[in-house]
């Protein structure tokens, strides 16, 4: 998954060097605003809709077509720009393609949780995408840049759209979770999902802190767009080329921050990571604009492609954990459309601000202003950060335990969440043998004594689990468990535990396996 993600980014970035430089020699800075808007707002209408329709059908599905229609469209748009057709229809088709691209890491994110068994795990998951993302931010432009040295704008998208079309191939195989695929909504219920999803979204560091410090770093990166062509080629007189190896170099910023963020992320410093990569994009614009040179340029960019890294891997982990599983595709889906937002608002803005302000000074202040917001909500994240817990020694309770260990990380906690402690003391019968059973219980200290019509069975100690019989067969209690002393127990009603299972091949089979063996051993005996 995360394969097709950095390819479709990589096809993203040869196209956005392909139309930078064709728009600037057909219109010039107006002309570039213009497939900055094109390509931003769209996608802010289209992409919530998309991950909120994303939960009623398998996200895999939803992955591939996307990227085989982009690959159409740009396609189409490279025929259009090599036979000299209008352009508003090249600008249309590349929009169009733009604004499917905003769905899929939503829903990457939104899976993985599915994927993976560990909040370690989960938080590695997102920085690999991360780092993948940013090494196509490194390959994307420096094809750009060699195809447009090579030939044209025109060969130039063709060679994305090809990409493109790689990225949709990388995903054949994948296959998601058939339980994240619900009914078909109508229109108007899907529409109270994604405002339900922007609901939740402001809770994420309140107030509104990740929709805040989103849309202001958004809104940055539209008017970079922008700007960085006319600092590149206006400014610093720099090479055409120089457009590509400007956003490499904030690709290559962003591998050296995919390894620093996977070396820091942990669950207990999401918050905290994701003020910090806020300030990385500031800090870096602040000096450009103070010391506009080749060599501060290229430096600038590095440096925020390490902010980048360092808050996209705090924010994709740090969503899904906050607003739960089943609420994350809208959240997330809303989180675009502040990005899409943001982005063309700074696109829109950027030409009439570089003209009457100047483009150093508007570097200037969205720096400034990236590093004051993130100032004025550290103290939040930080409080945020020493609430959340460490994972802690239930949660690795139940992922050893044989039946639940195959389970994702999301039905582990939803398991660990309903699961109620139960104490008993020396001697107390837990089960009873012949009566009616509809709990689990899985020991969490202690050890239990077992007799199966009055003969021992082994000892149960801290790990182990008992009462699965009677909850897969639907039948009595086969044996009788009593406390051996202090005895302390994690129990799962009938409904919870069988509908982990059942969401889980691999996990019923463990457990219809730990049933038969105790059962044959019982029948021998």
């Amino acid at each position: 998954m995360t394969t097709g993600w950095a390819l479709s980014v990589t096809a993203g970035f040869v196209c956005r060097v392909a139309m930078l430089v064709w728009a600037f020699g057909a219109g010039g800075a107006g002309l570039v605003a213009a497939y900055g808007v094109a390509t931003t707002l769209p996608g802010a209408v289209a992409t919530p809709m998309l991950t909120a329709f994303s939960g009623r059908i398998r996200g895999d599905r939803m992955l591939r077509g996307s990227l085989l229609v982009r690959t159409v469209l740009l396609a189409a748009g490279a025929a259009s720009m090599a036979l000299a057709g209008p352009s508003a229809l090249v600008v249309a088709l590349v929009a169009a393609a733009a604004a499917l691209s905003g769905a899929y890491r939503p829903v990457q994110a939104a899976i993985l949780p599915w994927l993976v068994r560990t909040p370690a795990e989960l938080s590695a998951a997102n920085v690999r995408a991360t780092m993948m993302e940013n090494a196509a931010g490194l390959v994307g432009p420096v094809v750009g840049a060699a195809a447009i040295g090579l030939s044209d704008p025109a060969a130039t998208l063709a060679v994305s759209a090809v990409t493109m079309a790689v990225a949709a191939t990388a995903l054949r195989r994948l296959r998601t979770p058939e339980q994240l695929a619900g009914t078909v909504r109508s229109p108007r219920r899907m529409g109270s999902d994604v405002v339900a999803g922007a609901r939740s979204l402001t809770t994420v560091v309140p107030p509104a802190g990740v929709v805040v410090m989103g849309f202001v770093q958004t809104a940055t990166r539209g008017l970079l767009l922008v700007l960085t062509v006319v600092l590149a080629l206006d400014i610093l007189a720099l090479q055409q080329d120089s457009v590509g190896w400007l956003a490499a170099a904030t690709g290559l910023g962003g591998l050296a921050g995919g390894v620093l963020a996977g070396r820091v992320l942990r669950v207990t410093r999401l918050s905290r990571c994701l003020a910090a990569g806020i300030a990385l994009w500031g800090l870096p614009l602040v000096v450009l604009a103070l010391w506009p040179t080749a060599v501060i340029a290229y430096l600038a960019m590095f440096v925020v492609g390490v902010g980048n890294a360092v808050e996209d891997g705090a924010l994709f982990t740090l969503v899904p954990r906050v607003v739960g599983p089943r609420k994350a595709p809208a959240a997330l889906g809303a989180l675009e459309l502040v990005v899409f937002a943001g982005a063309g608002i700074g696109a829109i803005a950027a030409p009439g601000l570089s003209r009457r302000v100047g483009t150093l000074p508007i570097l200037l202040v969205a720096g400034a202003l990236l590093m004051a917001l993130a100032a004025s909500y550290a103290p939040r994240c930080v409080r945020m950060d020493r609430s959340t817990p460490e994972p802690g020694p239930d949660l690795d309770l139940l992922q050893a335990f044989a039946v639940f260990r195959p389970l994702p990380l999301v039905t582990v906690e939803q398991l660990l969440v309903s699961a109620t402690r139960r104490r008993y003391a020396g001697g107390e019968r837990v089960v009873t043998q012949g009566e009616p059973g509809d709990v689990f219980h899985l020991i969490a200290s202690g050890e239990a004594a077992v007799t199966v019509d009055g003969r021992p069975r082994p000892t149960l100690r801290r790990g182990d689990g008992f009462g699965e019989i009677a909850l897969l067969h639907d039948v009595p209690r086969t044996a009788t468990v009593a406390a051996s002393g202090p005895l302390e127990t994690l129990a799962f009603d009938r409904t919870d535990f069988l509908a982990a299972l059942s969401g889980n091949a691999s996990s019923a089979a463990h457990a219809e396996l730990l049933a038969r063996t105790r059962l044959d051993r019982d029948t021998e005996r």
